[in-house]
């Protein structure tokens, strides 16, 4: 929270490089006035791409270690532990209000981000541009971002102050700040998003060609209204003020507005390159790059920024240039899949340590002896397991059991410490010398399915509503997993939808949330098991680690020491969260 007179925009050599050709008035550290900028049509196209600085930079690999969010909830366990890792300081808890490992980069620094849309927004309408399509784009983009960065952080961190204006002017009064809450931030998110919605000029796709693959597109503020009106009437968010018959209004209307507008689940069967690679679609969708036009891929709405590596930081140890098995899937996550014929074969456990399940008797097609086959196709596509082949098709096989190719380990990070490997945004033919691996998704067609089933089966009053049971299997039929039936109650579809949640998205950070959201991580994140495969062909269930980041407190983020302890002094509120001071 600081006050600043002039823009800072980057490194001032980086600032001579692209705009040596004009000639404009600067300050010798760099600085350049707002007025210049705005009446540079160049320099206002710059001053844009420094608007979404932070695109992506948080999400998939990007945390410290390359690991996966996933690692700091059930759905796997890091290797770096051996090192007192990101993750591991984060299970083991020891995060503090000065020190949070899972905020690298810091999610309270998209202000600065929020400062520079607010800035966009408020100079856009008078500065020098040439076509006015371009600047009515802009304004767009702008709008679009600000929603985007208060999402982010509002997930992390609950209701923060709403900062609308230029907080960089001289004489701005701080004390006037407070922090809004959930709802009233989702509402505001919500018209900035609607903003985007009414714009002329902004299509519904970021553009033709990949150097437009990040700008801001009418599905992404569609995505963001669908999934902020969400965790808006969740429980943990609900403040009675944003009730699931609104959140079912609007993450309806996303849908539609997508389905409208070109989009729809991925659903291409794999060609002769991807022939030893991929299962099918829904396999084959992780390991491509988003197509902008939404040609190839018509289901991704908003993709990350970079190539993942897969091979390297969450590979198998047989692969040249692996140094990380990175985030290992837990049993846990592996239970979750159901059987070919739609029945869930692990109905939970008898004790605490996870090691005695309860096998569902109706589950006539799980073998414990043969526990991956006749499972969801998810579960192929998804993990590495103990005979899994590396390459369809291929001659070489998984094996973790004890001198096994791919063998468990407690202390090595090239090899994994639950019995399993990371398969999902992976091309098996990847290595040091190439890599194929896919892109992480952080908006894409099937989360709006499922939002609306999740709000539309919330807001029912005992009974589920056929049409989320509908919607929900639409994103089950692509994996010819069989139809979830009619005549549900309410409080059974809300079992079958969160399993199917944890399902569809392994690794794309939505369980790390939905946990929260939902209020349950004291029943999910105490402890993660593996199972250890021997040489006889028969498994045994181990407990891997026991885990201390599941009381209330570690349901948000705490906000940065140092930015609480400003806020009280301007203030003379405590704006931290609970547990956290």
């Amino acid at each position: 929270m600081k006050k600043n007179k002039s823009l800072f925009i980057g490194i001032f050599t980086m600032i001579f490089l692209i705009f040596s050709c004009t000639s404009i008035e600067d300050f010798p550290d760099g600085r350049l006035e707002f007025d210049g900028i705005f009446q540079n049509q160049k320099l206002v196209a710059g001053y844009m791409n420094s608007c979404y600085g932070s695109i992506g930079n948080s999400t998939g690999d990007n945390y410290s270690d390359k690991t996966f969010l996933s690692s700091a909830c059930d759905e796997a366990h890091d290797v770096c532990d051996v090192t007192n890792g990101a993750m591991s300081q984060w299970v083991n808890g020891f995060a503090s209000a000065f020190s949070n490992p899972l905020a690298s980069p810091e999610k309270w620094e998209y202000y600065s981000d929020i400062r520079k849309c607010n800035i966009m927004i408020a100079n856009i309408a008078t500065a020098n541009m040439h076509l006015e399509d371009q600047r009515e784009s802009y304004k767009g983009e702008a709008y679009g971002l600000r929603s985007f960065y208060y999402l982010q952080m509002i997930k992390n961190y609950g209701g923060v102050p709403l900062i609308l204006d230029n907080a960089a002017e001289e004489g701005y009064d701080y004390s006037k700040l407070y922090r809004s809450s959930f709802s009233d931030c989702v509402r505001q998110i919500i018209s900035d998003c609607r903003i985007v919605m009414e714009n002329q000029t902004m299509g519904w796709r970021s553009g033709t060609s990949n150097n437009d693959r990040y700008r801001w597109s009418k599905g992404m503020s569609a995505a963001v209204m669908s999934q902020a009106a969400l965790y808006a009437a969740s429980p943990l968010n609900n403040d009675g003020t944003f009730d699931w018959d609104e959140a079912v209004k609007i993450t309806k209307e996303a849908l539609d507005l997508c389905l409208a507008n070109g989009y729809s689940l991925y659903n291409v069967i794999p060609q002769s390159t991807y022939a030893s690679a991929a299962y099918g679609p829904y396999d084959l969708y992780f390991m491509t790059a988003a197509d902008v036009r939404g040609i190839e891929d018509p289901e991704t709405i908003m993709t990350g920024n970079n190539r993942l590596a897969i091979w390297g930081y969450c590979g198998l140890p047989i692969t040249a240039g692996q140094t990380r098995a990175g985030s290992c899937p837990s049993q846990e996550l592996i239970d979750s899949y159901e059987t070919i014929d739609g029945i869930m074969p692990i109905l939970g456990y008898e004790d605490e340590d996870h090691l005695k399940p309860i096998i569902n008797p109706a589950a006539v097609l799980y073998d414990e002896n043969n526990p991956y086959v006749n499972r969801d196709p998810r579960l192929a596509a998804t993990v590495f397991y103990n005979g899994s082949q590396v390459k369809i098709g291929g001659d070489i096989y998984v094996e973790t059991f004890e001198d096994g190719n791919c063998a468990m380990s407690s202390i090595s990070k090239r090899n994994t410490r639950t019995g399993y490997y990371m398969r999902k945004f992976g091309n098996p033919t990847s290595d040091r010398n190439s890599n194929d691996d896919g892109y992480f998704r952080i908006f894409r067609l099937a989360e709006l399915y499922l939002n609306y089933a999740e709000a539309l089966n919330e807001s029912a009053m005992l009974m589920a509503p056929n049409e989320a049971v509908d919607a929900i299997n639409v994103v089950r039929s692509r994996v010819n997993m069989p139809a979830i039936p009619y005549g549900l109650t309410k409080d059974e579809l809300r079992l079958r939808l969160r399993n199917e949640r944890r399902v569809e998205f392994a690794f794309e950070e939505h369980r790390f949330y939905d946990v929260r959201r939902w209020k349950i991580l004291d029943d999910t994140d105490k402890i993660i098991t593996g199972l250890r495969a021997k040489e006889d062909g028969e498994y045994e269930r181990f407990v891997v680690s026991r885990r201390n980041a599941y009381q209330d407190k570690f349901l948000r983020f705490p906000i940065p020491g140092d930015e609480a302890i400003r806020l009280k002094m301007h203030t003379g509120v405590n704006f931290q969260n609970p547990g956290w001071e």
